[in-house]
């Protein structure tokens, strides 16, 4: 499967930059119009002799291949046609004649001869040939300490069909043109040795078609074939590394084959139609002045074509069946696989794959998938796929380089597609993680947090620290005042339906401003601000809930008064109190291993608590800490006393809330701002008749604070009294919870 991904991937490279065209190289081809000019296959064996006899006299080749086998007599002879004679007087006298007249296969044979550096071919069979002599030529392996049996590799064949014995011998080489066997039947390689194993068990190895024909071509007998070892000297992974034919050196795969490197095609230059050579033949025989011109016009352009090249003779006629496919995706003649083949040699422009070109494929796919492996929980898949896009296209883009500078084959689709395979899987299994995630955020916080908030938690888990942690948060805590007696006079019913009624506008306004709801107490509700997500605004925050809740109280009170006048029952307003402080705090989850929850413990939220509790005490309805105040310092807020509350030792300033940014910045504001800063310092100067007076033009300004100033009314006259003791700071000490 990987092999042929490969095969497909370098077809690829050949199409999109296939090889220059080169010179030394033609094909005489016996097409069909030869053969309409010649007469039908199979022709007479002298008229095919003619043919390499005119190529090397007449026009100059070097060396002539017969890429075709004469393995059978030539059923023109005449002495094969005077065997299927009768024997009576009237045919005794021809079927002598036809018996003394020369043997076909003679004639072709002392063709071959004359004509010199002619090359004969066989091929593989599984039927017995009889004839024990293949080759004149044997290639004889390298010695040496490292040396391995070709054997191994090299690819075997039980028979071979060869030509006739006397052709055989007359020729002065003889080669296999065998093609290697492809799934797809493409003819992409050439074999330059093929093995023989002789009854006595012995192996010979013999040289291809391309390969007798380069060495006659150099007028060379010697064949050098080198074998490696990798670099274990482990004969498993050891092959033939190459051959060298006279000069020509020639990289080879494992079992001695060559890659054909396809030139731009189509190659009309490669063939030279077998009747165009024939009728040289006639130059001399004709007497027709212009035929003989013309003829001779022919020779000297087949002569520029043919001269000092190798000639292959085969044939692309479709009833002959020597039709194959190339990587170029073209029908071409089986000679014209061997033509490029020996047209690259020349040329020495080689494909080749050197042996760590897999390993370093392995190694490179290996080391970006463990990066996809590692990066994707860290970086968005986005992100991921536009870096191994890129990735994958330098990688194309250098095997291009190589291949196109230095012809060797690198593939980078397998590579490719396991990187790409990887990344979807990985992107696929941390999505799942990353949803697993998600759900267990939102099965854990999806009743505290505002839709938004979770959907931001969700969406950004690394701001989640789950495992508990301690920092500044803001806490609210808020009660309905005199719940129980209020409770007193409801059935069930309506008592669940007003706690629905008041929680849930109370718990919109905490989410709609980034608040998560810690618990439900009864009538009492408590959140925090800045955890689990981060909010910088979290006083902020908390505070603007407040005033919500307030204005959706009085909401809530339109609505049950309504439902009491309908059904006929007095209305019994609902008060709520409120208390926020801002402080570190431990938040996490908390529980036992059977049932948890998030939520934060400390001194921070005893303080909320216990504000909260006062606020009924100062007849108020949102008291904050001095932290809070600090922290909101854009809010109208009301510095109302410096309280210690039950469990502190050190008192607390505490403020009352009254309004948002707008209000702050109004002259009424400012009014009653400024009447209550002199109230407290004439309280804490113990000038007690001053204090009355100013806390009498507060409360004319805000009557709804009246609460607040009869208690100091209250205070005062009980020190008038009893006189605080000395270094008093002006400050009260709770008693009470609440």
């Amino acid at each position: 499967m990987i092999k042929r991904g490969e095969d497909l991937t370098f077809d690829w490279y050949n199409q999109l930059m296939p090889r220059e065209s080169g010179h030394g190289v033609a094909i005489v081809d016996i097409n069909e119009e030869s053969l309409g000019k010649e007469g039908q296959w199979p022709w007479p064996r002298p008229l095919i002799g003619k043919l390499p006899l005119i190529l090397r006299k007449d026009l100059g080749a070097k060396v002539v291949a017969f890429d075709m086998v004469f393995s059978e007599v030539d059923r023109t002879s005449p002495g094969e046609i005077a065997k299927h004679m009768d024997d009576n007087p009237q045919e005794k006298e021809a079927r002598e004649i036809l018996q003394s007249l020369p043997d076909n296969d003679e004639v072709f044979a002392r063709e071959i001869k004359e004509a010199g550096n002619v090359v004969t071919g066989f091929v593989a069979t599984d039927q017995p040939t009889g004839t024990r002599v293949i080759t004149k030529v044997k290639i004889e392996p390298r010695t040496g300490p490292d040396t391995i049996n070709p054997a191994l590799y090299v690819p075997f064949y039980p028979y071979y069909a060869h030509s006739l014995q006397n052709i055989v011998n007359a020729a002065d080489g003889n080669g296999s043109f065998i093609p290697p066997e492809e799934e797809d039947s493409v003819i992409r390689r050439i074999l330059t040795i093929v093995g023989y194993q002789k009854p006595d068990k012995t192996v010979e190895f013999y040289p291809s078609l391309s390969l007798e024909a380069l060495r006659l071509f150099q007028d060379d007998d010697t064949y050098k074939a080198k074998y490696i070892l990798n670099l274990h000297r482990r004969e498993e992974h050891a092959g033939i590394e190459g051959i060298k034919v006279g000069d020509y050196g020639i990289p080879t795969e494992d079992d001695g084959s060559f890659r054909i490197y396809y030139s731009r095609g189509p190659r009309k230059d490669f063939y030279i139609p077998a009747w165009q050579v024939l009728a040289i033949d006639d130059i001399d025989k004709t007497q027709d002045i212009k035929k003989k011109q013309q003829l001779k016009k022919l020779k000297e352009d087949l002569k520029e074509r043919v001269q000092g090249k190798i000639i292959f003779i085969g044939t692309s006629a479709v009833g002959l069946r020597d039709l194959r496919s190339s990587t170029l995706g073209e029908t071409l003649s089986g000679s014209q696989a061997h033509a490029e083949g020996v047209e690259q040699i020349l040329n020495r422009q080689f494909l080749v794959r050197p042996e760590y070109s897999k390993a370093k494929e392995l190694l490179i796919t290996a080391a970006v998938s463990l990066s996809i492996i590692f990066l994707t929980p860290f970086i968005g898949t986005g992100t991921l796929a536009l870096v191994v896009l890129l990735l994958i296209g330098g990688g194309f883009a250098e095997a291009f380089h190589a291949y196109k500078l230095e012809g060797l084959l690198i593939d980078p689709v397998y590579p490719s597609l396991s990187i790409v395979i990887i990344f979807i899987l990985s992107s696929i299994l941390t999505n799942l993680r990353t949803e697993t995630e998600k759900k267990a955020i939102r099965n854990a916080f999806g009743y505290y947090i505002s839709p938004a908030l979770m959907e931001e938690l969700a969406s950004n888990p690394d701001k989640l620290k789950l495992g508990g942690e301690v920092r500044e948060i803001s806490v609210m805590f808020t009660d309905i005042r005199n719940f129980t007696s209020i409770s007193e006079s409801m059935d069930p019913a309506e008592l669940i339906k007003m706690m629905n009624d008041f929680l849930t506008p109370m718990t919109s306004c905490v989410l709609n401003n980034r608040g998560t709801i810690d618990k439900y107490m009864g009538d009492a509700m408590m959140a925090f601000w800045n955890a689990p997500l981060d909010d910088p605004d979290h006083a902020q925050h908390a505070c603007t809930s407040a005033l919500q809740m307030l204005e959706a109280l009085k909401v809530v009170n339109t609505s049950l008064r309504d439902h009491a006048e309908k059904a006929g029952k007095p209305f019994k307003e609902l008060k709520a109190g409120i208390g926020i402080h801002t402080g570190r705090a431990s938040v996490g989850n908390m529980g036992s291993k059977q049932r948890f929850a998030y939520s934060a413990l400390g001194d921070t939220v005893n303080l909320a608590s216990r504000l909260e509790g006062q606020t009924k005490g100062y007849g108020i309805s949102a008291m904050i800490s001095e932290e809070v105040r600090k922290q909101a310092t854009a809010f109208a807020a009301l510095e109302i006393d410096l309280l210690t509350v039950k469990g502190r030792k050190e008192p607390e300033r505490i403020y009352t809330l009254l309004g948002d940014a707008a209000y702050a910045a109004s002259p009424a504001f400012k009014e009653i701002e400024a009447l209550q800063e002199c109230m407290l310092a004439a309280y804490r100067a113990q000038r007690w008749d001053e204090a009355l007076a100013l806390a009498g033009q507060a409360e004319a300004l805000r009557p709804d604070l009246n609460g607040l100033y009869a208690l100091y009314r209250q205070r005062i006259a009980d020190f008038k009294t009893t006189p605080p003791a000395a270094g008093w700071q002006g400050g009260w000490v709770a008693k009470e919870k609440s």
